[in-house]
């Protein structure tokens, strides 16, 4: 990016391809944006999967949720909707 440029939104919210795949492997596990995971069992989901160990995991989860596309309730993590 040059000097004065800004971001759009989209941009500002764009998460890095390990992360989209690990949002995909979270909203199947909650069964849509609909249901909530704790986030203990979030972790232990996504690192089910041999591709993502738990640096990963945490790594995926926190840009998630700094980009608003996953938020906490408590200990729980929800799949924010996108309609």
């Amino acid at each position: 990016m040059q000097a004065g440029e800004t971001l759009s939104m989209d941009e500002e919210r764009r998460i890095p391809p390990f992360a989209e795949d690990i949002l995909t492997v979270l909203t199947d596990a909650a069964g849509g944006t609909s249901e909530e995971l704790p986030r203990d069992e979030a972790i232990e989901v996504i690192t089910d999967d041999e591709r993502f160990d738990k640096a990963d995991a945490e790594a995926a989860v926190e840009s998630l949720q700094s980009r608003g596309y996953v938020y906490y309730v408590g200990e729980h993590i929800r799949i924010t909707p996108t309609d």
